[in-house]
């Protein structure tokens, strides 16, 4: 069976990307004076004797504490809302007094998710990574897809370019939330039955706050942060939308943890795909053939062998 056969599109029905809100706050932006090849870049962790003082004058990272909200409006899709995780960090960098020119920001990878939306006896659609399934690598990074390998190009990272006679103080933010649109009809269909019955999804990530010294192609790792969200909802198709849903996981979610120690970021979790472009959606039905739904933006070596091992039959 040929790839062509396998795959179809839904425009509306699914959607999985995860809102990545950008901060007001006015940006300075600086022309970048140097290219950053990031199969080439070095890392290491951040030493205090050895690199320029970076003061951190507050550190935050939290998880909002209310629960997942649950939109029923729709006759086609259940929409939902995680709590945001938000992290945000001011501090104080040295003067630079050469042409070197530093980035200071967060980086976020992704090194799990499950995520599927169970239809009765019908069967079940599944949110994944190929490039995590086929295990071809540990982590996927998880970015707005523009300024790798950065989780944004706004208040997310900051661009600090030398010469520089006086210490400067910066801010940055990041936020991240899953505001995903499931079919209440199997996703096959794009119809307006109720047939979905039950939500799952765990999803782990990594964020750490780096300081590259982009002259050198250098990335130094100052902290590391991990974070995760378990959201599942119990879901009654035979009731009118609005009393539908019910969420059944825990209701105020798990706070992130800074790590004692440092961990050092994969090469892959710097590099393209993003999580967003790189995620399919399969519908995998209780009696049949698995169908892919939505296709992937972003197509590798990992995205072909996994439609040769899951999809493709002889």
């Amino acid at each position: 069976m040929s790839d062509n056969n396998l795959i179809q599109t839904s425009e509306f029905m699914a959607y999985n990307n995860d809102a990545i809100e950008y901060y007001t706050l006015s940006t300075c932006y600086i022309e970048e004076t140097c290219k950053i090849k990031l199969n080439e870049t070095k890392q290491r962790f951040y030493d205090i004797k050895r690199d320029p003082y970076i003061e951190i004058i507050d550190f935050e990272a939290i998880i909002e504490k209310r629960p997942t909200e649950i939109d029923e409006t729709s006759a086609r899709v259940l929409k939902y809302k995680s709590p945001s995780f938000m992290a945000s960090v001011t501090f104080r960098f040295p003067p630079i007094h050469s042409n070197e020119c530093w980035k200071v920001g967060f980086i976020q990878a992704c090194d799990c998710m499950i995520f599927q939306n169970q239809y009765g006896d019908f069967g079940f659609s599944s949110w994944e990574f190929p490039q995590l399934i086929v295990r071809d690598v540990s982590m996927i990074n998880d970015s707005c897809g523009r300024n790798y390998p950065w989780y944004g190009s706004k208040n997310q990272v900051v661009t600090i370019q030398g010469p520089i006679n006086k210490q400067t103080e910066h801010t940055i933010n990041m936020r991240d939330l899953f505001v995903p649109w499931i079919p209440w009809d199997i996703p096959t269909c794009e119809g307006e039955q109720s047939c979905l019955t039950h939500i799952y999804r765990h999803q782990r990530f990594y964020v750490w706050l780096c300081a590259m010294n982009c002259t050198k192609n250098e990335l130094l790792i100052i902290h590391t942060i991990r974070w995760m969200q378990t959201i599942e909802i119990d879901v009654k198709p035979n009731l009118y939308r609005g009393i539908r849903a019910t969420l059944i996981s825990n209701p105020e979610p798990e706070q992130p943890i800074f790590l004692k120690r440092n961990i050092f970021i994969p090469s892959c979790a710097l590099q393209e795909p993003s999580a967003n472009n790189a995620q399919l959606l399969i519908w995998k039905p209780t009696q049949g053939e698995p169908l892919v739904v939505v296709n992937p933006k972003y197509r590798d070596r990992s995205t072909i062998k996994y439609f040769s091992r899951y999809l493709l039959k002889n």
